[in-house]
């Protein structure tokens, strides 16, 4: 995972203002006792929003760091799930979720299909579930999810050994990011494996003294960088060439 940063990026329009819409209406309805409460894909998922993320994550899943695009079209994830949450395998999905943010750009990333349909889904545990927010006149800013927020460096929890993802110093969040991202999947480690070895022999060219050896130098500087491919994996196995 790298860091998401939305500080410079301009919100859609279409969430300021349809969004905004059925944001009071939700909000609303629930004050009244409704909680059933309705969400619009068109809104969320509407193209502006969609190509302002993936522009922004350089077309990279918020996990697992995969391009996306050029293989499948991606899902609008909600880092705070909209609908309702669960907190553990055993815990009962809760409703409603985090209905006031199903609209809000901060809470919105570009993920794969598996990280978010087959991993991620409703689950958002926090380290102390007595300061979770359960509705809109509440504080999120208050909570401690457990799963890391594309939008936080992870470096602190998160480091790799060769091409297999691990907490970090016991991190549990980076154990919980791990297992609810499914960040070290049979399939995702085939490929980092793939592109793990063919830089092993890169840098020994980098770290040598030939003629070629400051073009692979080179090299590892660019491929480190954030828009490029399992760029993490390679700041945490080559860190003299990064």
């Amino acid at each position: 995972m790298v860091k998401i940063d939305k500080t410079h990026t301009a919100v859609p329009n279409i969430l300021l203002t349809n969004g905004s819409v059925a944001t009071t209406a939700n909000n609303t309805a629930y004050l009244a006792g409704t909680r059933k409460l309705k969400f619009t894909n068109a809104i969320y998922g509407d193209l502006t929003v969609k190509d302002t993320l993936i522009n922004l994550q350089n077309d990279k899943c918020c996990f697992c760091e995969r391009k996306v695009s050029a293989g499948e079209p991606g899902h609008i994830e909600h880092f705070r799930p909209k609908s309702g949450y669960k907190k553990d395998d055993k815990a009962k999905l809760v409703k409603p979720g985090y209905y006031w943010l199903a609209y809000d750009f901060e809470n919105l990333f570009f993920s794969c299909n598996r990280c978010n349909t087959s991993y991620k889904k409703n689950y958002f545990p926090l380290v102390n579930e007595t300061l979770r927010a359960t509705n809109h006149t509440m504080i999120v800013s208050k909570e401690d999810p457990l799963i890391i927020s594309p939008s936080q460096n992870a470096t602190a929890h998160l480091v790799f050994n060769k091409e297999i993802i691990k907490p970090k110093n016991k991190s549990p969040k980076g154990k919980e990011t791990i297992k609810r991202t499914g960040l070290n999947r049979k399939a995702l480690l085939d490929d980092r494996l793939q592109f793990l070895r063919a830089l092993q022999f890169a840098a020994i060219v980098a770290r040598g003294t030939t003629p070629q050896s400051q073009s692979a130098k080179d090299y590892f500087k660019d491929i480190s960088k954030k828009d490029k491919l399992f760029s993490y994996m390679v700041i945490c196995n080559f860190p003299d060439l990064v």
